[in-house]
């Protein structure tokens, strides 16, 4: 009897202790600077009502070194491109083919998902200059255009809590280029569990799709190769 009543506190613990972490807001402070000789990006993890806190600084040489990884590897995806005949590429899009019906349920997994993440700051303070007056107002309206279609998205795509603190400061003496970005978004954990549960379940799906292309692929073949 004792120990049945032990067995049921435990429980009554454990259920407590999930569902204060499914309604847990999971805090993500994200913040980029840019400038000519220095650029850093830092990504601050917070849960827990701060008791979790988990920080990563990116320095600007990792910043550089990831900049010129993508550039040789696109300079290589090039090439194999153009390396590539005209019946491989077809006959390489065809999975591509089987698996786009499925795309739309991912589209809607990530769309849900993202209209979950609340931004609750966003900063975006830029300076350009380009030594002349006039170039610089250009330069400067651009930005703004810039600036204010990419708020446009995130608008469309994630729930933004708060008013965009944005600046653009034109430099005219001398060429400037500057940036500070912070975002910082917050979302229960139990959403996030969701969307990765459903994440799964559509990578369940798709490969079985493709799993099932290959197979009948194979019987072709063979077919093929018997008459």
């Amino acid at each position: 009897m004792i120990i049945l009543k032990i067995i049921g506190i435990m429980i009554v613990i454990l259920v407590f202790l999930l569902m204060i972490l499914i309604f847990t807001k999971l805090k993500i402070d994200c913040t980029y600077k840019f400038e000519p000789k220095e650029q850093w990006a830092t990504i601050q993890i917070k849960a827990l009502f701060g008791l979790f806190r988990y920080r990563i600084k990116i320095p600007s040489e990792k910043i550089n070194r990831q900049k010129l990884q993508a550039g040789h590897e696109d300079k290589e995806m090039n090439g194999m491109v153009q390396e590539t005949d005209n019946e491989d590429g077809l006959s390489s899009l065809a999975p591509i083919k089987q698996l786009l019906p499925h795309l739309q349920e991912l589209y809607k997994i990530l769309k849900s998902f993202l209209k979950k993440l609340q931004i609750i700051q966003f900063e975006w303070k830029s300076a350009i200059g380009t030594g002349d007056a006039a170039s610089s107002a250009i330069a400067c309206g651009a930005g703004w255009a810039l600036k204010g279609n990419v708020i446009g998205v995130i608008s469309h795509y994630f729930t933004l809590k708060v008013y965009p603190d944005m600046q653009i400061t034109p430099v005219f003496n001398h060429i400037a280029s500057q940036t500070y970005l912070r975002c910082m978004i917050q979302i229960r954990i139990g959403h996030a569990i969701l969307a990765g549960m459903k994440l799964f379940k559509y990578w369940r799906q798709v490969s079985e799709a493709y799993a099932d292309y290959k197979t009948m692929q194979t019987e072709s073949k063979r077919e093929d190769q018997s008459i």
